[in-house]
């Protein structure tokens, strides 16, 4: 008996680990069944089931889920980074280095070796790179002194710390620091001679590579390569100096075990994609265009007041996400949470909030504590009187005891030293001299003593003397004296459960405080956390709007409400993991999750799911088609149908003209579906272009004189005259002092925000809703089909007709399903294509005037680049925007094209199964007629598949997609039995949507049992058993 009721039920599945298991034993399955035909893989058919194994297989691999972390300086990218995977130091987070200026992508390390836990690789730039970038530099450092135009500001913007020549200078001196600087400034080298200095041709288009089992060796071998010195004050010798490979290199790739990582998410830290090094540039522009999520990172001490979302990105960068339909991918991450002031927001938290009623609880506690800490002192005074009392009486017991031993003639000699003078006098408590002088005084009377003279003072300022008293005045003195020490006794013992008693209520008054101010805290944090959410959400929003302008058709508030805003603090989340052993403890959260790290590590994972989810079951349905087509060859092996020749011509007609007409009616909906696509791509992109390009080229010359203008007093128009030359040297693209310059971004502009709104509509809704049609549509067809086959009665006596109709039903779901995948996938990438060919095919335009213009020299040299450039502009307007957008249009087309193509491939892959799933219910095709051992081994494994599959997805390792487990540590609640926000928040963070099926889920009969012919077939859904040695074969019906 064959059974697939667990493969049948994994269509159900949304746990991505339990289907990521689940392909892996179907994979395994396919392995074993690719041994048992290696005896006959020369056989046409057979090798055509090794070919679909093997393709089946390449498919298997797992795919990565790029998210691009962005953010500005200090805004705590890194840490966000680290904490997200639970690495205490993996990306560099120190500030004044530049390391963090070079792309770093972090993915999943799949190494087993233990010594290679962590690993890395150093990718550096090329020689023919590295050569451009060094002709820029050098040509960034000419002297100014050409500039002839009048403008004052040159000069200041040379000397600027951050301006091209000094960056240019200080990028050179840190590769080369042999350099002099007369020798960097007068160029007396050429870019390809330091290309091939012996210091950087060693690493130049290399890759480097780095393992070690611990972090800390991990790091120091990798600040090797990524690390900068840091600026000190004063001039480092140049014999002190090393080479610094940072500006050399492209990409750095990390590998950590981290389970977030694990299911295929791939991190990348992009420093932003106006890097002044081409290269870099580059790769950050392609890993954008591969990004599957793309998160912002923003303190949130600046997230709302500055405008995150927007700011971070631009108004260019946004339109370019508006173009890609990746609005959805997009999450705010508003680090550093815990850095608030408590004063400043119980001002503006309103009266009402429960925070104000604790911190009057707080006030009484403090005063509570300030009461008892007063207590306490006249205790401790008290205290401190009692020892130095008691320590004085032990003291003259020990010395008159000791006088007792030698007695002589019942007399008794005590020699005591009385203070006459002082040259160090020691500091005494008031009680201590009132007890000494009335002492002193007592024996001063009882004895001889005299103060004639200092001469028998010793050095500590005491003179030395004898009394002598009777044995029994002695005795009452020991006996007063110890009379007296038992009364200090009791005297101390009720003083230290006094004090005692006072310092437990000052313990827990103190106690109380520490947790009312953690939950004052973490109310202020849960305030500004709350109140920011909504807050950046309507922002983000608002700047959608802006660039849709009057052509807004979208419902905002759904945008904003879609857009995913986490307020986190990774040093509190690391510290209560228990990293940052050196760190203060931190305050404000009273459990791991209010940090929200869990719930951004969760959201990460989750990205993931849906691609990972939907890519498994569809693989899984073609592995599930394949098992059901091996076991439809075993059935009819075992027990063909016979049919007299008559009624197989028949039935062989039948089927010939039923698939003629399955296939007209296939390739008719194909090409309806797409006459529409091409009718509504061409009405609202490609007839738009033309008012564009109207638009564009009455605004493009307006463009060009805005960047040659004199500066306005904000600085916000005009550049100085070394901006603009540099500008023309990187072809209209740098990073200045006041930020980004993207010229052909501005030409491109007015052309982008008049088609932005259509591109939208057409390529996030109507094309992916009309290619999902498609598939629907198409799956009708086939069930049209099953019908019509389902009529003929030598068709249903088939024994194995059940099981073909069933993979007909499977065939049409999985056509749904894959035509819609695979067309919304192709059509993203195509989209993004083709709108990344406008600025691009500007810029090759523009290239040309760029190069002229940064050659201009001599006196007048600046005014003459700008009426060139200006004049240029104007000539080439048109004829550049036209030849544009025709690229964009011919791209578009072609990726249509290719989502047809792929279309027509699949439809004709579903005819040919259809036909040759058909017709062995008539022709005697046994394919195991000669390899009858092969067909007994696979049988074998088909009758264990469903176990297979049914270990894989109920092994509890198997699930790697749970929310990662943190530390928990928290601060104890004042009063534990009462329920707290931690409770709920727990409860809330493991809410996983990656929680398996319920029982009754995974119980459904929809499952397949085969049996026959074999001897039994039997359905599960519904379930129709079928007895092959019977004529006519009985059908039960469940």
């Amino acid at each position: 008996m064959i059974k697939l009721d667990c493969l049948q039920a994994l269509k159900r599945e949304t746990s991505p680990a339990k289907l990521e298991a689940a392909l892996n034993a179907g994979v395994g399955l396919l392995a074993d069944i690719q041994k048992a035909f290696a005896d006959a893989s020369t056989v046409p058919e057979i090798a055509k089931w090794c070919k679909s194994i093997q393709d089946l297989q390449a498919q298997s691999c797992k795919q990565r889920t790029v998210v691009g972390v962005v953010g500005s300086t200090g805004a705590g990218k890194s840490s966000v980074i680290n904490a997200v995977l639970n690495q205490e130091s993996l990306v560099p987070t120190n500030g004044m280095r530049a390391c963090t200026a070079t792309i770093t992508e972090i993915q999943y390390n799949d190494a087993d070796d233990s010594q290679e836990s962590f690993r890395g690789e150093v990718h550096f730039v090329t020689e023919d790179e590295w050569m451009k970038e060094l002709h820029i530099l050098l040509d960034d450092l000419q002297a100014p002194g050409d500039n002839r135009s009048g403008d004052s500001s040159t000069g200041a913007e040379f000397f600027g710390s951050e301006s091209a020549p000094a960056v240019a200078y200080d990028k050179i001196r840190c590769v080369y620091p042999h350099l002099l600087r007369d020798d960097i400034l007068k160029r007396k080298f050429t870019p390809q001679g330091l290309a091939q200095d012996p210091s950087v041709s060693g690493v130049l288009g290399t890759v480097k590579e780095v393992r070690a089992w611990t972090i800390k060796e991990f790091n120091e071998q990798l600040q090797v390569y990524i690390d900068s010195k840091e600026k000190t004050k004063g001039r480092q010798k140049d014999s002190d100096r090393a080479t610094e490979f940072w500006p050399l290199i492209k990409v750095v790739r990390l590998f950590v075990k981290s389970k977030v990582l694990e299911p295929g998410l791939v991190l990348v830290d992009l420093p932003g994609i106006h890097d002044s090094n081409a290269a870099r540039s580059t790769i950050a522009s392609k890993y954008i265009e591969e990004c599957t999520g793309l998160w912002i990172i923003a303190p949130i001490t600046r997230a709302v007041d500055d405008k995150a979302a927007q700011t971070l990105l631009g108004s260019s960068f946004r339109r370019q996400l508006q173009f890609d339909g990746t609005y959805s991918a997009l999450t705010v991450v508003c680090s550093k949470s815990d850095d608030v002031s408590v004063t400043e927001f119980l001002r503006t938290m309103p009266e009402s909030h429960k925070v104000h009623s604790d911190f009057a609880t707080l006030q009484v506690l403090q005063g509570n504590e300030e009461q008892l800490k007063q207590e306490l002192l006249p205790i401790k005074n008290l205290l401190d009187n009692n020892r130095a009392s008691s320590k004085i009486c032990e003291d003259s017991m020990e010395f008159l005891e000791t006088a007792m031993e030698s007695v002589e003639d019942d007399q008794v000699f005590l020699k005591t030293r009385l203070t006459v003078a002082s040259k160090r006098k020691p500091k005494d408590t008031d009680f201590d001299a009132r007890k000494r002088s009335k002492q002193d005084q007592q024996w001063r009377e009882e004895s001889d003593f005299g103060d004639d003279s200092d001469d028998d003072l010793d050095d500590a300022g005491y003179a030395e003397d004898t009394e002598i008293i009777s044995m029994e005045a002695a005795e009452l003195r020991l006996k007063t004296l110890k009379a007296e020490k038992k009364a200090l006794k009791e005297q101390g013992s009720d003083l230290e459960r006094r004090a005692k008693g006072v310092r437990k209520q000052l313990r827990e008054t103190r106690h109380e405080c520490e947790h009312m101010k953690a939950l004052i805290k973490s109310a202020c944090i849960q305030f500004r956390n709350n109140y920011s959410r909504p807050v950046i959400q309507q922002q983000f929003a608002e700047g959608i709007r802006e660039l849709d302008q009057e052509n807004a058709a979208m419902d905002y508030t759904e945008v904003a409400a879609r857009l995913p805003v986490f307020c986190v603090s990774s040093r509190a989340y690391l510290k209560m993991a228990g990293m940052l052993k050196k760190d203060e403890p931190t305050t404000g959260f009273l459990s791991i999750e209010e940090t929200q790290i869990p719930a951004l590590q969760e959201h990460a994972m989750n990205i993931v799911a849906e691609t990972r989810a939907a890519g498994c079951r569809k693989l899984l349905t073609e592995v599930s088609s394949f098992i059901v087509s091996l076991i439809v060859q075993i059935i009819i092996a075992e027990k063909p149908l016979k049919l007299a020749d008559d009624l197989k011509e028949q039935e062989l007609a039948f089927l010939k003209e039923a698939l003629a007409k399955l296939t007209k009616e296939l390739h008719s909906t194909v090409d309806e579906s797409f006459n529409g696509f091409e009718k509504a791509i061409k009405s609202q992109i490609i007839d738009k272009f033309e008012s564009s390009i109207r638009l564009a080229t009455a605004t493009a010359v307006e463009t060009a004189k805005t960047w040659g203008q004199f500066r306005d007093q904000d600085g916000k128009r005009g550049l100085v005259f070394l901006t603009y030359r540099a500008t023309c040297l990187r072809d209209g693209v740098f990073k200045a002092t006041r930020g980004p310059l993207d010229w052909n971004q501005e030409l491109c502009d007015p052309i982008e925000k008049r088609i932005a709104p259509n591109w939208e509509q057409i390529f996030s809704k109507t094309l992916p809703r009309g290619i999902k049609h498609l598939g629907k549509e198409l799956a009708k067809s086939l069930e049209d089909f099953e019908g019509r086959m389902h009529e003929r009665q030598q068709l249903r006596d088939s024994p194995s007709y059940d099981l073909v109709r069933s993979q007909m039903k499977t065939v049409g779901e999985n056509v749904k399903d894959t035509i819609s995948l695979r067309g919304r996938t192709s059509l993203k990438t195509g989209q993004k294509n083709a709108i990344r060919l406008l600025k691009p095919a500007v810029a090759d335009m523009m290239r040309g005037q760029y190069q002229a213009c940064s050659q201009e020299s001599g006196i007048g040299s600046y005014k003459r680049m700008k009426d060139s450039m200006e004049e240029f502009v104007q000539t080439v307007a048109q004829h550049m925007f036209k030849a544009a957008t025709d690229l964009v249009g011919d791209r578009i087309h072609k990726t249509l094209e290719e989502i047809r193509s792929d279309v027509d491939e699949q439809v004709n892959s579903v005819v040919a199964r259809v036909d040759d799933d058909c017709k062995s219910l008539v022709l005697d095709r046994n394919l195991f007629k000669a390899l009858e051992s092969s067909r007994r081994v696979i049988k074998e494994m088909l009758e264990t598949a469903d176990n297979r599959f049914k270990a894989a997805t109920q092994d509890p390792q198997s699930d790697n997609n749970q929310a990662i487990e943190p530390y928990r540590v928290r601060l104890p609640d004042a009063d534990p039995s009462t329920p707290s926000r931690r409770s709920r928040m727990t409860d809330m963070m493991h809410q996983s949507p990656f929680s398996p099926t319920t029982p009754a889920q995974q119980n459904s009969p929809s499952g397949l049992t085969f049996s026959g012919g074999v001897s039994r077939l039997t359905l599960a859904s519904p379930t129709a058993s079928v007895d092959a040695a019977s004529t006519p074969i009985k059908k039960e019906r469940e």
